[in-house]
Order: structure tokens, then sequence, then C-alpha cells
């Protein structure tokens, strides 16, 4: 026969198996899961920050890259003579020749406007200048063109020599200059 003191110890072990797992089932198997549950919801968000944060860098790395492309824009844009149309770039490019030639002596014999030319999908203003000079003069002009702070290339140069005269030099050059329309 069991005591009475057993059996209370009996009970009493009895009821604490029973509180335990009733407080493992209803407490701590779900806390457990939530807290399982919210690990992997940060692993998550820390790899989601991860990867933003590795995009941020990418995107600021382009930025900086784009930044240098915007002011390489801008100073090819100083470069380019201004002008609304083709017509215009083209006054501004004869007014700058005639304000050489008159400064360094050397007489225009002929200039003419050629039908523009294309570079891609862009205009191209086609001037032709006729001048006599001599080798003083002709070094002039190439060392003008090659200082000049504007984008106009030399298209096409002839220089024909005559004994006879003192502008020994009949040179005929043909400038051009791109038109990009802003609108």
């Amino acid at each position: 026969m069991v005591k009475k003191r057993d059996r209370q110890w009996i009970m009493g072990a009895v009821l604490t198996i029973l509180t335990i797992l009733v407080w493992w089932v209803y407490f701590y198997a779900p806390l457990k899961d939530s807290i399982s549950e919210a690990q992997d919801d940060y692993a998550i968000k820390i790899e989601k920050k991860s990867r933003v944060k590795k995009q941020i860098q990418e995107l600021d790395k382009i930025h900086a890259e784009n930044m240098i492309q915007d002011a390489e824009v801008q100073d090819l844009a100083k470069l380019m003579i201004q002008g609304k149309n083709l017509e215009e770039i083209n006054a501004v490019i004869q007014q700058k020749m005639q304000g050489f030639m008159d400064k360094n002596g050397i007489p225009l014999q002929k200039y003419q406007v050629l039908s523009p030319g294309r570079w891609l999908d862009y205009d191209i203003g086609v001037l032709e200048f006729t001048v006599t000079t001599n080798h003083e003069g002709l070094a002039s002009l190439l060392q003008y063109f090659e200082e000049l702070k504007q984008l106009v290339r030399v298209g096409q140069m002839n220089i024909n020599y005559s004994r006879s005269r003192a502008n020994n030099l009949h040179i005929t050059f043909r400038l051009e200059a791109l038109f990009v329309d802003k609108d």
C-alpha cells in the first residue's frame, strides 16, 4: 500500500509534469516557432539590406561616372559655335575668319557657303574661302586653326604656288562646323 505521503509526492509530480506539459504546449512551443520565424525574417531583411547597399554603391558609381560625362558634355558644348541654326553658325565662322584675315593682312578673294554635310544625324555647315598670301600668311592661318577654341575643322585645303606675285600662294580651304539642335 501506498502511504499518504507517497501519494502526495506522486500527485505533486504528476501535477508538475502536467503543468510543464501545458506550459510547453501552450506557451513554449508557439513562442519557439515565433522566435524561429522572427529569426528567418531578420535574416531575410539583413540580406535585402545588403543588396540595397550594394545597389546604392553601384548607382553612386554610375552617377559619379555620369557626372564626369556631364562635365565633358558641358565642356564640349562650350567648344561648339553657338547659333540657332546652320546659317547663324556659318555667319559666326565667316566673321571670325574675316576678322583674322583683316588683322593679318590676308586678302579674301572669295567666300562661299556650300551645301551642308551630315555627320551621323547632325548637320555640318560647310564654308569655302579663297585667299592669296605668302608663306608667313599660310603659317599664321595654320596657327590660327591650331589655336581656334571652337569645334571647326578644315575639311579640305588646296595650295597653289605662283612665282610672279608678292602673295605667291593661292589657298582655297573649306571649314566645317557641327550644328546640334538643342530641341
